[in-house]
């Protein structure tokens, strides 16, 4: 991992309030789908993160990154987790003030290409009552914690999304029409995705999927 030191300037006092405030993070959009490597033991760091209307140098720890932002962990009046850019983040030593009780550091929830193919084998389960299944073309990164799997269903192009929150811990999926252009069934979350793959509407998304072969 290489981080690059640097700073964001708010221009705005410091609020000695903000700590009841949210921190920012970055959009997908910004992140620019790039896939993020876990770091396999937290990195000590200190980052400019920002609230509103003020930035904040803190410690922390870098759980993952992408080429150009890091996913950062700090403890401010409770603990935050945000996507900063790669140029606020440096590298530092570790605290050397007491460390606060804390509750266990949840994992960073991530899926890969590679996990796509147990997670399709489950989707093919719950199709087989339906007498159908979900035949993969190819698998791509879908952003620093998800994947995207583009195949079909009794010939009909469709889109299989997967990603993960690691801000709630909660694992999602939805389905895609590539036809009709349009999602075929709400997305579904939930704490694991073999649970949001049991939850998910499979029959309402196949009869979604003839409707919009017709339109």
């Amino acid at each position: 991992m290489t981080l690059e030191s640097g700073a964001i300037s708010s221009g705005v006092a410091p609020d000695l309030n903000c700590t009841t405030l949210t921190p920012f993070s970055l959009t997908s959009a910004e992140l620019g789908g790039l896939p993020a490597t876990p770091a396999s033991e937290p990195t000590s760091v200190r980052a400019w993160v920002r609230y509103p209307a003020i930035a904040r140098h803190v410690h922390g720890l870098a759980l993952a990154w992408t080429p150009r932002a890091v996913y950062v962990e700090w403890e401010d009046a409770g603990t935050h987790r945000a996507w900063v850019w790669a140029p606020a983040v440096e590298r530092s030593a570790p605290c050397q003030s007491p460390p606060a009780p804390a509750p266990p550091r949840p994992p960073v929830d991530m899926v890969s290409v590679r996990d796509t193919q147990p997670l399709v084998e489950l989707i093919n389960t719950h199709l087989a009552q339906s007498g159908t299944q979900f035949v993969t073309a190819m698998s791509q990164p879908g952003g620093p914690f998800g994947a995207v799997v583009f195949g079909s269903i009794e010939d009909h192009g469709v889109r299989l999304e997967f990603s993960a929150d690691p801000a709630t811990n909660m694992c999602a999926l939805v389905l895609f029409g590539m036809t009709a252009r349009r999602v075929l069934a709400e997305r579904v979350a939930a704490p694991t995705f073999p649970e949001a793959i049991a939850a998910y509407p499979w029959a309402a998304t196949l009869d979604a999927l003839d409707a919009s072969m017709s339109e």
